[in-house]
């Protein structure tokens, strides 16, 4: 139920992104950063809330990543403001990071290491059933409600979960996971997860040459070496670099980031673009993205098996190429796409997703040592976060740039067309190129969102029949077909950059090994700990 609400929540506020646009008034830019400050503070808190639940006991870190979630969705609801909003969902990410920690080391704790791809399967399944529901649950919710009840629905669930998993969940505590909490590598892994996506979203505004922008770049590069100087020299860090002398482990989390890249901006564009050039309701593009996880649901559970089977490296592989096919067809969509177009080309992601994500989870975590594997799953989750925040950082900032391009060119067209009709009186004209102009202004100040449903709006209205009413219908839909055509263009190398993504994630994929555990991780463990470990075993 935690990674149910976790996950859904994700999906549900996805569809609600134009919706946040319109009731706060505010741009794709900064509505972003709702996505964003919930993405940076799991991928900063992954890995101390593995180390926590290692040291402290899982259950106790489940239940409380339940109650902090349930309570700053409660906070989300009410927020008045876009500022208030993205805090909220912020705190939001704290609970979630537990949740997502957690879930998947009691999930494996329960199954034999036989049967762990199958259990790690249908926990992939559970949450690609919440991405399911999400998007048709949020364009309801939307729709016939507001965005405010996309994080209110969360508070049942939640309560529900919280009283669920203090009947049923076992107290368990790794015994080899002592010392204190890393603070300083919190604070310095954090500071370097939220200035680079903060560089790369504001570069569009801010200019990338400008001294902030280089400023947050150097900041945010030099923390990462300094994260591994300190992580290396402390007595306890949250993160034991010796975990990636495992070949699956670092296989598979370098693979996992590339798909969380794929993965991250990726359900962000296909909404603004189902909303926005073609025209859908939220319910509607919520529909069409249904499709996609619903596809991921029927994989998943099969997947986790297969690679209990043939081992994780060819299903992997398979999924991110995928993943990678279904992005490029996305790319070839245009501004008179029909929904079926959208649709097909959705199921080669879904069935990527499906894939790939459980087997590259099973792979990692197969590979740990129990006493490691809450930390482990950690940084499992955290290269996932920070590859689905790099990804809706750089689409957002490659979409944003191209389409203010894409609509001065549209609005220079639609004005040559309109100069070029005789029937239009040349006052008329000047006030349509000015009101394209204004349109086009307010798109690059407002981070790419370009309203061309009804170019003319605010022409003078004519008698139904009239000559003019006719010349005004003819204008209006052919320079809403000159940007339809021009804006959908925008999101062509967004879906690419995802693409690419997807492709890196193909080799590593292939690294993971021929079985489960192939790698396994014992030489990390003292012969003390490998004797008594063995011994348990055979008892």
């Amino acid at each position: 139920l935690g990674m149910f609400m976790a996950l859904l929540d994700v999906t549900i506020v996805n569809i609600a992104i134009p919706a946040l646009m319109t009731d706060l008034h505010t741009s794709v830019t900064h509505v972003s950063w709702v996505l964003n400050a919930y993405s940076l503070v799991l991928a900063a808190f992954f890995l101390s809330m593995g180390r926590v639940s290692d040291r402290f006991g899982q259950k106790r870190v489940f239940v409380f990543g339940l109650a902090a979630f349930t309570l700053f969705s409660l906070l989300c609801g009410l927020a008045p403001t876009i500022g208030w909003l993205i805090a909220f969902r912020a705190a939001q990410g704290v609970g979630g990071a537990a949740l997502s920690t957690v879930s998947l080391a009691i999930v494996l704790g329960a199954f034999p290491k036989p049967r762990q791809g199958m259990a790690v399967g249908l926990w992939g399944a559970l949450g690609t059933a919440a991405a399911a529901i999400g998007p048709t649950l949020g364009g309801l919710l939307v729709t016939y409600g507001s965005w405010h009840w996309i994080f209110f629905v969360n508070v049942p669930i939640g309560i529900g979960a919280i009283v669920f998993a203090l009947a049923v969940i076992p107290e368990h505590r790794a015994g080899a996971a002592e010392g204190g909490i890393d603070i300083v590598g919190i604070t310095i892994s954090t500071m370097g997860l939220f200035l680079l996506p903060l560089a790369l979203i504001q570069g569009n505004s801010w200019g990338w040459t400008s001294g902030r922008i280089i400023a947050l770049f150097v900041a945010a590069l030099a923390s990462f070496p300094l994260f591994v100087w300190w992580e290396v020299h402390t007595g306890h860090p949250m993160f034991d670099f010796k975990l990636l002398r495992i070949r699956s482990f670092t296989a598979a989390n370098t693979a996992m980031t590339f798909v969380g890249m794929a993965m991250g901006g990726t359900f962000l564009m296909v909404v603004i673009f189902l909303v926005s050039v073609l025209g859908y309701s939220e319910l509607r593009a919520a529909l069409a993205l249904t499709v996609m996880p619903l596809t991921a649901l029927v994989v998943a559970p099969n997947s986790g098996r297969l690679a209990d089977r043939i081992g994780p490296r060819l299903p992997a592989a398979l999924g991110a190429s995928l993943f990678t096919v279904g992005l490029v067809l996305l790319a070839q969509l245009g501004g008179e796409t029909r929904l079926v177009d959208v649709l097909w080309r959705v199921v080669f992601i879904g069935g990527g997703m499906g894939l790939a994500m459980p087997v590259l989870s099973a792979a990692s975590m197969s590979s740990l040592p129990p006493e490691v594997r809450g930390v482990g799953s950690g940084a499992l989750n955290t290269m996932r976060q920070v590859g689905f925040t790099l990804g809706v950082a750089v689409l957002v900032s490659i979409f944003s740039h191209t389409v203010v391009t894409n609509a001065q060119q549209a609005t220079h067209r639609a004005i040559v067309y309109v100069n070029k009709q005789p029937e239009i009186p040349a006052a008329a004209k000047a006030q349509i190129a000015a009101d394209l102009v204004a349109n086009v202004k307010r798109a690059g100040s407002g981070g790419g969102t370009v309203t061309f449903k009804n170019p003319l709006a605010g022409a003078p209205t004519y008698p139904s029949g009239s000559p003019q009413a006719a010349l005004q219908q003819h204008l209006s839909a052919t320079i809403g077909h000159i940007y339809r055509e021009k804006i959908a263009d925008s999101f062509t190398w967004p879906f690419y950059a995802a693409a690419l993504a997807a492709l890196f994630a193909v080799f590593p994929a292939l690294l993971t090994g021929a079985r489960l555990g192939e790698h396994e991780g014992d030489e990390l463990l003292s012969r003390k700990d490998r004797r008594a470990r063995q011994s348990e075993e055979r008892r």
